[in-house]
């Protein structure tokens, strides 16, 4: 599983720093799995879109003050998944549509031209074949797509880790 790790300076040590970054978390579906009086940590509930929160990439992350340090580790499975779904998807949804439209036009197209599974020029396995390619050449751009999307969805989740560690450290300090 992919990790991340940042840190930022704060001006003053202090408990609502790491309160302010588990507020925030807290918004967004992070539960609370372990705290102590230096550090939390919190599970959230995974990325399953790419219009969702950049920080629900991170399914675990652990926050911890040390000295006038704000640390977060950070696991990516939310990162992880859709990097999965991406890579997986498109391939898929090519083979079924392929097997789908190889097998019903087999059998249709057998029986239009009376060769019985597909057509004069290609017939049994051949015309599956020829379904299948045919059915793949929509979802090819995926194929280069995907790990594009793949790192997008990454740089995202991580600019967002930083960008709240570091607006943490600037949590006004009561007086």
């Amino acid at each position: 599983m992919r990790s991340f790790h940042t840190s930022a300076v704060a001006s003053a040590s202090s408990d609502s720093i790491l309160d302010s970054a588990v507020q925030t978390l807290a918004n967004q579906g992070f539960a609370i799995s372990d705290r102590t009086m230096n550090s939390v940590t919190l599970n959230g509930p995974g990325l399953n879109s790419t219009r969702q929160n950049p920080l629900l990439g991170a399914t675990k992350i652990t926050l911890t003050i040390n000295g006038k340090h704000l640390d977060a580790d950070a696991e990516l499975g939310g990162v992880e998944r859709m990097r999965r779904f991406l890579t997986r998807f498109p391939f898929l949804l090519g083979l079924v549509l392929g097997l789908l439209f190889g097998v019903g036009g087999g059998v249709l197209f057998g029986q239009l031209f009376g060769v019985g599974f597909g057509v004069p020029w290609a017939q049994g396995w051949q015309w599956l074949v020829a379904a299948i390619c045919f059915a793949m050449l929509p979802v090819a751009p995926w194929l280069f797509i995907s790990p594009l999307m793949s790192r997008s969805i990454q740089k995202r989740t991580e600019h967002a880790l930083a960008t709240l560690v570091h607006n943490a450290t600037f949590t006004k300090i009561p007086a």
